[in-house]
């Protein structure tokens, strides 16, 4: 069966001042009907402009997608133009954004902001979209709709707004949306309404999710596959049960050594030292090479292959599901954290 999405070889550059940033480079996922993608990383990893360059909404200048194809349903998305696209984004791909104070219009009502995306997509008349929209605000649990639909953002709380931004979205039932951090800045009794609403919403609308998030309590909930980023590249790739429970690049160890757990000897959260190098100036190795614990082990010298030569996403030995890692030295990592005690994080809890 055709997959829904698939990204090959994805490349988004930005042009600026201090040179080229390669913000995401060489990317490759897919996404089935119905299931639930995980997309997790730092930020600055290219997570956000992953799904930018899907939505075809990289400003040029100074962005440009300059290689990859993004198939959708077999054709690809970097070949249409503006009219073609629009078209396709907020009908059959839709993207809840990042911040919703800022991605609502604040001199418009939410219902006006509703009906636009119904009308230009739909083709019906103002009342219908009218009605489809306070359906849509009814659905996502709004209370009190039909007065909701005549309010400005700023009468919103912050989930009120996030649901508003959930109901634009899916007004013209997508067969993909793109949640982008949608439960950042939100308390965690409505991150949690929030996430059983797309999923409640998934399963009655049988569309596939990529979900974005820095966040890997967010992705163990939800998620069917992870594709954890690193500095413009896929790390790590495979369903979510072996990314928790198997993990096989450095990174993700770090990510989920950097949990909190609940036991009370814990001591200290672990971090992982340093910070993601800038897009202008990654290293010629791994880009994960100057903050791997491992490289400046005994482990490994400073003319390994880890500082010279670029890992490619190679399936994991020994295990039968697809499980997909960018490291060198994955094998050697695992037989030294065996000899050492190191419990894999997702069981040391």
């Amino acid at each position: 069966m055709a997959k829904l999405l698939e990204i090959k070889n994805l490349k988004t550059y930005f042009y600026t001042d201090d040179g080229v940033a390669k913000a995401v480079d060489g990317v490759n996922f897919d996404l089935d009907q119905g299931e639930t993608l995980g997309l997790v990383g730092e930020s600055g990893c290219g997570k956000s402009v992953s799904a930018l360059s899907i939505m075809r909404l990289i400003p040029n200048p100074p962005g440009k997608i300059v290689d990859g194809e993004i198939l959708f349903k077999g054709q690809d998305l970097t070949k249409f133009d503006d009219k073609k696209m629009q078209e396709i984004r907020g009908n059959d791909i839709a993207m809840i954004f990042q911040e919703p104070m800022t991605s609502l219009n604040p001199v418009f009502t939410c219902g006006d902001q509703i009906d636009e995306a119904v009308i230009l997509h739909q083709q019906v008349t103002k009342e219908e979209a009218k009605k489809r929209s306070i359906g849509m605000l009814h659905l996502v649990g709004i209370p009190a709709p039909e007065q909701r639909y005549n309010e400005y953002p700023h009468q919103l709380s912050g989930g009120l707004r996030q649901r508003v931004m959930i109901a634009m979205a899916l007004s013209c039932n997508p067969e993909i949306l793109i949640a982008d951090e949608p439960t950042t800045a939100l308390d965690v009794t409505v991150q949690a309404q929030i996430l059983e609403l797309i999923k409640k919403l998934q399963d009655e609308l049988g569309m596939g999710v990529i979900m974005i998030t820095h966040d890997l309590g967010v992705i163990a909930e939800v998620s069917k596959r992870v594709a954890v980023m690193y500095a413009s590249k896929v790390a790590e790739y495979s369903n979510a049960e072996e990314i928790f429970y198997n993990p096989k690049h450095p990174y993700t160890l770090g990510l989920l050594n950097s949990i909190p757990k609940l036991n009370k000897g814990q001591g200290r959260l672990s971090t992982i030292e340093g910070n993601v190098p800038p897009a202008t100036n990654y290293p010629s190795g791994c880009h994960f090479c100057t903050r791997c614990k491992y490289v400046d082990s005994k482990l490994y010298t400073a003319d390994s292959k880890c500082w010279n030569i670029e890992p490619v996403l190679e399936q994991v030995s020994g295990t039968s599901t697809m499980h997909v890692v960018a490291c060198h030295y994955y094998k050697e990592i695992e037989k030294r954290r065996i000899k050492e005690g190191d419990k894999i994080p997702s069981d040391a809890a």
